[in-house]
């Protein structure tokens, strides 16, 4: 008992030392003590290290120094070519990222076969990969702007055992998926450290897993769980294609299990069959076919550790992809969702970035409740980046009938913030559009006809007169330069553009840039046909997008003209930092001829209504004339009826916008259908016998049978055929009909 317990309290303080205290203790303390020991034990000891011996004989020298110098300098190489290649034509950068790259990867199997075949130098390893991270890092996003050389190389990688069998290999398309073979080496190197390290070396994986995150990403954090490849929600499903098959078939190593530290001479022989090599049917990224049970027995203490890291990066910067991923990989999703809403909850205010990933989540979850109090007390915090976010927040609260209110103030207050921030941006190129002359110039180009004459030198007149004086004037300085054959520098060409040397558009996904771009590459249309798309999606936006129509209208009343809005667009068309504006302009003329329309057919439909009312109240002899109708088809009657009842008209007060751009010529009033009155009875009638006089629908045709007014013989009888006995008779069918 006192030597369990004295050899417990030697390893305590043994874990505690620095590795060359640790390595003095050996040689001074433990070494001489075989001396002491009796043959057997130590012809035991001896053994089991002439065992290690021929295990580990062969291993891998890996020299990080020695790479570390060799890849910086070709780095260096990189920086030269790069300043070099301005002044001269040729460059040498596709053979240096070669040279580079092949660098790099021409070590992987070693480091592979290190931490797995000899579960040794954990910790050095680690620092292999990264190392590896950082050097691709640094070449792909070198001087040189060109990342092709970089993006479409051709890399085979192939990890084989000692004895030669292929474990895996891969055929590469491009240098920048190095990182799944890291992935997959790293993924490894844990596994087989919880299953052959020291509890000492256990308790180091949160902290390289830190590193990892830090340099890669969380999502590189999710993908070592499946060795490198894609997550199974981000795979597009593909019933024909099994994403993840593997590229090559391996056996597992049945020796693989006997190299291992616990398997010697001093340790007892093994006979729990469990820890015998198995293999799968099929191999998936959990579980590889080269993995024993020793290794994939592992797994689920890998993932915890994996899950509590991405857990500890969700605290500081929580986002929706990375709620997803937590609920979509634990094993209790329901404490886990209770313990991530805890923290957001804690959070949800300390920043803008928390506040939308906060916004985007409850949208995910259905909190109406939580959206309606975060928007109630820090909607100062939403940016313009984070419109989308904000179109889904409250989207979610439309569908509540208790929020519905409050989501369609937003919808109108964000639309209209976004055309007076397109207002705004127009004063710039069109200083001179709100002066009085300007305004009252416009009212009445647009009362003129499409086709009319004059009016496109009117319209181009006014487009002349709002723009900003000197817009469009050369740089003197520009115009001395072309002149003398001088390069002209971009900030000497006039147009006055904040970003003159395109730094935005090197790479639109760059986070770092956001502000700048919300500055001077604002998404306008995209955030105006957000809104207008969140609006119709929320019951009784309607009335709301025609209020915004008709505020619209009195702010930017040349939208309604499309011959005006392509004259303005056609004077931005030359600059490129103007795209966004004209983009934005298009979205707002769209919308206006949209609205334009309904408000038309709200109006026609009203009048058409008005009349159809007139006409009743007017033609009571034709109401009970449709009261029997309707009784002999009562199921009509109750059809029409019920659709009619259903129906609530629209106010003009809705409709009613600025003034048409000409005025509308009113149609001709209906006259009501009065039955026409008969026509008078002839004062004289001669009877001649028995011919039969034709009688019209009203009364006796006139004219006589054989000779009178309407001529002689029949003539008078028939003469009201064609004198118009019948047209009077059915004249007015359409009236009274």
């Amino acid at each position: 008992m006192s030597g369990g317990s004295s050899s417990s309290r030697f390893a305590a303080i043994y874990d505690t030392l620095p590795p060359d205290v640790q390595a003095s203790i050996v040689q001074k303390q433990l070494i001489p003590l075989l001396d002491l020991v009796s043959k057997s034990k130590c012809k035991r000891v001896l053994t089991s290290a002439a065992k290690m011996q021929r295990r580990h004989a062969g291993i891998p020298v890996i020299n990080l120094k020695a790479k570390q110098r060799e890849v910086n300098a070709l780095l260096d190489d990189l920086h030269r070519d790069a300043k070099r290649s301005f002044v001269k034509e040729r460059s040498h950068r596709t053979e240096l990222i070669e040279q580079t790259v092949e660098s790099v990867t021409c070590w992987l199997n070693d480091l592979w076969r290190i931490v797995y075949e000899h579960n040794v130098d954990f910790m050095m390893v680690h620092q292999c990969l990264l190392f590896i991270v950082n050097a691709l890092d640094q070449v792909a996003h070198g001087r040189a702007s060109c990342r092709c050389a970089f993006t479409n190389m051709y890399v085979p990688i192939t990890l084989k055992r000692k004895s030669g069998k292929i474990v895996k290999s891969w055929e590469l398309n491009g240098a920048h998926n190095i990182e799944e073979v890291l992935q997959f080496i790293w993924r490894d190197l844990f596994l087989s450290l919880l299953a052959s390290g020291s509890q000492k070396q256990i308790q180091r994986i949160p902290d390289m897993l830190d590193d990892i995150e830090e340099l890669m990403g969380w999502t590189a954090l999710e993908k070592l769980l499946f060795g490198g490849r894609k997550c199974p929600h981000d795979i597009e499903e593909d019933p024909d294609e099994d994403p993840y098959a593997f590229d090559t078939e391996s056996d597992v190593d049945e020796d693989e299990d006997a190299y291992t530290d616990e398997d010697s001479d001093l340790d007892q022989p093994i006979a729990n069959e469990d820890w015998l090599p198995k293999v799968p049917q099929k191999g998936t990224p959990l579980h590889p076919k080269h993995w024993s049970h020793r290794i994939s027995s592992q797994m689920w203490q890998f993932r915890r550790k994996v899950q509590a890291a991405m857990i500890e990066v969700f605290k500081v910067t929580p986002s929706l992809r990375l709620y997803s991923a937590l609920l979509s990989h634990s094993s209790d999703p329901d404490a886990t969702e209770a313990e991530l809403s805890s923290y957001l909850s804690k959070m949800a205010t300390s920043c803008p970035e928390t506040f939308a990933a906060t916004l985007d989540i409850y949208a995910l979850e259905n909190n109406t409740d939580g959206i309606a109090s975060l928007l109630k007390t820090h909607s100062h915090l939403i940016r313009p980046r984070d419109a989308v976010v904000l179109q889904s927040a409250v989207n979610t609260m439309g569908a509540n009938p208790f929020h519905q209110q409050r989501a369609l103030e937003m919808i109108e207050k964000e639309l209209l913030d976004t055309a007076h921030a397109v207002h705004t941006a127009l004063l710039g190129p069109f200083s001179l559009l709100e002066t009085p002359e300007n305004r009252t110039e416009i009212e009445q180009v647009l009362k003129l006809r499409q086709s009319s004459a004059g009016r496109q030198d009117r319209v181009e007149r006014w487009v002349d007169a709002i723009s900003t004086p000197g817009m469009n004037a050369p740089n003197p300085m520009a115009l001395a330069a072309m002149v003398m054959g001088l390069p002209i520098v971009p900030a000497m060409d006039g147009t006055e553009d904040a970003d003159p040397l395109g730094y935005l558009d090197l790479d639109p996904q760059d986070p770092d840039m956001e502000d700048l771009r919300d500055e001077f590459r604002p998404r306008l249309k995209q955030r105006f046909e957000g809104w207008t798309d969140t609006a119709v999606t929320v019951k009784g936006a309607s009335v709301i997008l025609l209020k915004v129509y008709r505020e619209i209208m009195q702010m930017m009343p040349f939208l309604r003209a499309n011959d005006v809005v392509e004259d303005m667009v056609g004077r931005l068309a030359d600059k490129p930092s103007k795209q966004y504006l004209i983009d934005a302009v298009d979205a707002l003329s769209a919308f206006v001829k949209v609205q334009r329309r309904k408000a038309q057919a709200a109006k026609a439909e009203q009048k058409r209504r008005a009349n159809a009312a007139t006409q009743t109240n007017h033609n009571p002899a034709s109401t009970s004339a449709s009261v029997g109708a309707s009784a002999s088809t009562p199921s009509t009657s109750a059809s029409v009826s019920a659709s009619t009842s259903a129906y609530v008209a629209p106010t003009v007060a809705d409709v009613t916008d600025s003034p048409p751009s000409r005025p509308e010529t009113p149609p001709p009033p209906l006259e009501p259908a009065v039955p026409t009155p008969p026509p008078p009875a002839p004062l004289f009638t001669l009877y001649t016998g028995h011919v039969t006089v034709p009688l019209g629908p009203v009364g006796p045709a006139p004219g006589g049978p054989f000779g009178g007014p309407a001529g002689a013989g029949f003539a008078g009888a028939f003469g009201a055929f064609g004198a118009g006995g019948f047209g009077g008779g059915f004249g007015d069918m359409d009236d009274v009909d």
